[in-house]
C-alpha cells in the first residue's frame, strides 16, 4: 500500500497525506470484499473456502438488490424491501508499518446485530446499526505479509426492527487505523469554542493520550490552528510524562486573533492539528477542520450564531439514498445538501439515528446547523425486533460513541436523545430515562443542549419531562406552540417535524390551523421548524397519501406503495412544488413559480392529505379545452400577474399575513401559462409552463462531468422527455434502457413514483412526471465514460463523462 489516507482529512476533506507525514492513520478498507446471501456456517473460519463468493465493495447494502415484495416480513414500514443475513469477508496481509503498532478495524455502520472476527477469533457484536464502532486486531494479527481474514455476519431476519427502510449490510465506510504505542484515543480530541467575536476567540482543547508502552514516556503535545491561506492562527505546547498503561488527559487554551467564524453564510474552516511528539519522533498526530463560532438558544428570541439572530429552516431526512438504498456514498450527500442549500434550507434534523460521517463533514463545510440524534426507541420498543431490546446493555457505549464521534463538528448545534419516543405514556420511564440519556452524554459533552422530539406534548408538559430538557422539540404541535411560551416563559421552542402544506382545518389535537402556522413562522420565539421531509425516502409506505381531516391515519395505504411521498424532493433529487414554495418563503431572491392541478381534489385548497402537498405540478396539459384547473402561484414579490396565451387574468397582492400561496382558477385552453412577478422596486420576475406534444427527444443531463478515478465518484444523469420543441412532456412514461460503457459503471436507476417496484440496481426505468434518473460510479480507470439511453423509436441519447 503505496499511500495512508488519514481517517479525518480523508472523510472530511479528501485530502491525502503520505505515511511518514502522519502516524494516527485511516487506511481506506472499503474495497474487495468477498460477498454471501444466507448464513454460512463455519464461514468465520480462515480456511473457509470463499473463492465462489461475489467480490464487491462496500459501502454495500444487499436489501436494495432484491425485488419489492408485498409479502416481505419488513412490511410497509421497511418498504416491502428484503432481510435476511449476510456474511462479508476481507483478505489482507500485514503490512511491515504495522510493527509494533497498535492495529484496530473502525466500521462507520453496520445494519444490523453484526458479528466480526479476524483469524477465526471473535471481535463482538453490535446490535444498534447506526452506531460507529472499532475493535482491536493487534494481539490478533499475522506476522508482516501473512494474510489475515476479517469476517463479519449481518443478521436482519428480525423484523420489523425500524418504521422505515433501513437496508442491511456494511452500509458505511470501513478503515483500518494503526498507531503507535503513544498515541491519541479514538475519538480523543475534543476542541470547542468558549468565546469568539469579530476581535478574537479562545478554544479549550482536551486531548487523551494513552501509553501502551511497557517504560514510562515523555512527550510533549502541541497543538495549531492553520487559517484557509495556510497561516498559523493559535498554538499551544504542553508537556506530559505519561506512566505505562496508562490514560492522560491534555486541557490546553488557545487564543485566535481576529478570527474568521463559521457561520451558515460564510462556514470558513480553520485546520486544527493536534501532534504528539516523543524521543525526537512524532508519535501521533489528529487533524481535522475545525469552525470557530458561538451559538445561544433564547426562550423569547429563538437561534443566535455569532451574536446574530437565525431562523432554523430546516428538514428532516432518513438516511437512506434514495436509488441507492442505504449504502450512500459521499458525493450523494453533497448534492443533497446543495439541493437543499439552493431552497433556502440552512439546518438539518438527523432523524432518528446518527448521521453518517460524511454528512457532517459537508454540513461543516457548506454550512448547515445540525440536531444530532440518536434513537428513535427507548426501553418501551415501537417494533417488535427494535432497539428496545438491547437499550439497557448497549445505551451508555452508543451514546458514547455518538456524541465522541461528532462533537467536533462546528456544524452540530444540539443533541438529541430521542423521537416521539413511547415513554412519554409512562411519567416514571420519561424521566427516568431522558435523566439516565442526558447524564451519560453529559461525560462527552456539556457544551450543546440537550433536546427530544416530542408528539405528546400535554404528556411532556404535565410530566416535568419538559424541564429536564434544554429545548423541546414539537412534533406536529404547533397548535401548542402560544399557549406553552405563556405558561413556560423559559422554554426554548421549535418545531422538530412539521408538514409540507401550510393550511390544515385546525380543528384537533395535530391539524393546525393557517394562524398557527404562521405563529411558527413569524414568531422570534420559535427558534425554527424541521419539516418532514427534505427527501422522499423508502419505507413508512403511504405517507404522503394518508387521509384528510382529523382521522386521518384511518386511511392508511400500503402496498402498491414503497415509500415515503412527503418530501419537498423526490427520490431521485428532482424538486416538488413544495420545494418551490419554501424556496419563495426562505430565499430573499425574488421568484415566482407555478403548478397546476393533476386531481381535482388540488381545487379545494383547505383539503390536504397530511404529510402531502395538493396534487399539482408545473405543467398546462390537458385533455379538454374548458375545463377549469386550480393553478398555484408560489412567489416572494407583493405582486403577481397571471396570463395565458398573452391575455391577463388579473394581477393580485400577496402577503404572507393573508395567504402562503397565491391561487387562481382558470379555464383550459392549450398555449403558454406565465406568471409574472414584480417586486417593489418595479423589478420583474417569471415563470411558465406550456402545452407540450408527445415525447420525441431523450435529454441527459450528468450533474457532474468530471469524475475521481477512485471507484466511489458519483455522476447522477437526469433524464428529462421533451417534445419536438424542447418542451418538457410533463406525463410521459417511456421506459429508458440504459448502457455504461468506459471508465464507469451503472449503479443506480429511479424515478420519483413511490408506487414503482422496477428495480432499482437495475438497467432501465420507466419515466415518471416526464423524468428518471441513472447513477453512474467510477472505476479506478481514467478516460472516458459513455452513457448511452433508448426508448423504443425515439432518437439514441448518449452523455459523457471524464474519469481522471
Amino acid at each position: 500500500m503505496k499511500q495512508i489516507i488519514s481517517l479525518i482529512i480523508h472523510t472530511l476533506l479528501g485530502c491525502t497525506l503520505v505515511a511518514q507525514e502522519i502516524n494516527n492513520t485511516g487506511i481506506p478498507f472499503d474495497f474487495d470484499w468477498w460477498f454471501a446471501l444466507n448464513d454460512r456456517p463455519g464461514a468465520e473460519r480462515p480456511e473457509f473456502d470463499d473463492s465462489k463468493w461475489r467480490l464487491l465493495d462496500v459501502p454495500h447494502d444487499f436489501s436494495i438488490e432484491h425485488p419489492f415484495d408485498s409479502a416481505s416480513a419488513t412490511g410497509a414500514g421497511g418498504g416491502y424491501t428484503f432481510s435476511g443475513i449476510g456474511w462479508y469477508r476481507k483478505h489482507f496481509k500485514t503490512e511491515p508499518g504495522f510493527s509494533g503498532k497498535n492495529v484496530s478495524i473502525l466500521f462507520d455502520g453496520v445494519y444490523r446485530n453484526s458479528e466480526v472476527w479476524i483469524n477465526g477469533h471473535y471481535l463482538g457484536t453490535r446490535p444498534y446499526g447506526y452506531s460507529s464502532f472499532y475493535y482491536d486486531l493487534t494481539a490478533q494479527l499475522k506476522p508482516a505479509g501473512e494474510e489475515n481474514i476479517i469476517a463479519v455476519k449481518v443478521n436482519t431476519t428480525g423484523q420489523p426492527n425500524s418504521r422505515w427502510y433501513t437496508g442491511s449490510g456494511i452500509y458505511r465506510h470501513v478503515w483500518l487505523i494503526a498507531k503507535n504505542k503513544l498515541h491519541i484515543n479514538q475519538w480523543g480530541v475534543f476542541a470547542r469554542t468558549v468565546k469568539a467575536d469579530k476581535e478574537g476567540a479562545g478554544v479549550e482543547i482536551s486531548i487523551e493520550l494513552r501509553n501502551d508502552n511497557n517504560i514510562s514516556k515523555s512527550c510533549t503535545v502541541i497543538t495549531t490552528f492553520t487559517d484557509a491561506h495556510g497561516k498559523e492562527a493559535g498554538r499551544a505546547e504542553t508537556k506530559a510524562e505519561i506512566k505505562p498503561g496508562q490514560e492522560q488527559k491534555i486541557d490546553q487554551d488557545i487564543g485566535i486573533a481576529r478570527p474568521a467564524l463559521w457561520s451558515t453564510e460564510q462556514p470558513g474552516l480553520y485546520r486544527l492539528q493536534v501532534e504528539v511528539r516523543s524521543g525526537g519522533a512524532v508519535t501521533d498526530k489528529y487533524v481535522s477542520p475545525f469552525g470557530i463560532r458561538t451559538f445561544r438558544f433564547d426562550a423569547a428570541k429563538g437561534f443566535f450564531l455569532n451574536g446574530k439572530q437565525v431562523k432554523l429552516k430546516g428538514v428532516n431526512n432518513h438516511h437512506d439514498g434514495g436509488p441507492l438504498g442505504a449504502a450512500v456514498l459521499d458525493g450523494t450527500y453533497k448534492r443533497r445538501l446543495k439541493i437543499l442549500q439552493s431552497m433556502g434550507c440552512n439546518a438539518l434534523r438527523m432523524s432518528h439515528n446518527p448521521p453518517s460521517p460524511e454528512l457532517l463533514a459537508f454540513a461543516d463545510s457548506l454550512g448547515f446547523l445540525v440536531i444530532d440524534e440518536i434513537f428513535d426507541e427507548w426501553m418501551d420498543g415501537k417494533t417488535p425486533a427494535g432497539y428496545a431490546a438491547h437499550f439497557n446493555q448497549w445505551y451508555e457505549l452508543d451514546v458514547a460513541n455518538w456524541i465522541r464521534r461528532d462533537r467536533n463538528h462546528p456544524s452540530v448545534i444540539a443533541w438529541s436523545i430521542g423521537n416521539e419516543v413511547r415513554e412519554q405514556y409512562n411519567k416514571e420511564n420519561a424521566l427516568k430515562i431522558t435523566k439516565m440519556l442526558i447524564d451519560a452524554a453529559r461525560k462527552h459533552d456539556t457544551t450543546r443542549p440537550f433536546t427530544a422530539a416530542c408528539n405528546e406534548i400535554l404528556n411532556v408538559n404535565a410530566y416535568g419531562m419538559g424541564e429536564l430538557l434544554d429545548l423541546v422539540g414539537y412534533n406536529y404541535q404547533e397548535a401548542y406552540y402560544k399557549a406553552d411560551h405563556e405558561q413556560y416563559p423559559n422554554r426554548v421552542i421549535f418545531g422538530s417535524e412539521t408538514v409540507i402544506y401550510p393550511y390544515h382545518p385546525g380543528n384537533c389535537w395535530q391539524l393546525r390551523s393557517y394562524e398557527q402556522w404562521l405563529e411558527g413562522q413569524l414568531k422570534d420565539y420559535v427558534a425554527g421548524e424541521f419539516l418532514w421531509t427534505g427527501f422522499d425516502y423508502i419505507g413508512e409506505a403511504g405517507i404522503g397519501d394518508v387521509g384528510t381531516g382529523c382521522k386521518f391515519w384511518e386511511k392508511w395505504p400500503t402496498w402498491p406503495w414503497r415509500g415515503a411521498d412527503c418530501g419537498l424532493i423526490d427520490m431521485c433529487g428532482f424538486p416538488k412544488p413544495a420545494y418551490w414554495f419554501r424556496k419563495a418563503l426562505w430565499n430573499n431572491e425574488p421568484m415566482v413559480h407555478l403548478a397546476v392541478q393533476t386531481d381535482t381534489t388540488a381545487r379545494d385548497k383547505d383539503l390536504c392529505s397530511f404529510w402531502s402537498w395538493p396534487k399539482v405540478q408545473a405543467h398546462w396539459n390537458h385533455k379538454k379545452t374548458g375545463d377549469t384547473l386550480a393553478v398555484h402561484v408560489y412567489t416572494n414579490v407583493p405582486e403577481v400577474e397571471l396570463k395565458l396565451n398573452g391575455k391577463s387574468l388579473g394581477m393580485r397582492k400577496w402577503d404572507i399575513k393573508k395567504e402562503a400561496f397565491l391561487f387562481w382558477e382558470v379555464p383550459y385552453e392549450p398555449g403558454k401559462l406565465e406568471a409574472i412577478g414584480k417586486t417593489a422596486d418595479g423589478k420583474k420576475v417569471a415563470f411558465a409552463v406550456q402545452t407540450a406534444g408527445e415525447p420525441a427527444v431523450i435529454k441527459l443531463s450528468p450533474d457532474r462531468k468530471v469524475l475521481k478515478a477512485n471507484r466511489q465518484d458519483l455522476s447522477y444523469v437526469a433524464v428529462q422527455m421533451l417534445d419536438a420543441g424542447g418542451i418538457p412532456t410533463p406525463f410521459a412514461g417511456n421506459t429508458i434502457t440504459f448502457e455504461v460503457s468506459g471508465a464507469g459503471k451503472l449503479v443506480a436507476v429511479g424515478n420519483g413514483d413511490q408506487k414503482s417496484h422496477s428495480p432499482l440496481k437495475g438497467n432501465s426505468m420507466e419515466a415518471w412526471q416526464g423524468k428518471c434518473l441513472a447513477v453512474v460510479q467510477s472505476t479506478n480507470k481514467k478516460g472516458k465514460i459513455t452513457i448511452t439511453a433508448r426508448s423504443g423509436s425515439l432518437p439514441v441519447a448518449t452523455a459523457i463523462l471524464t474519469v481522471e
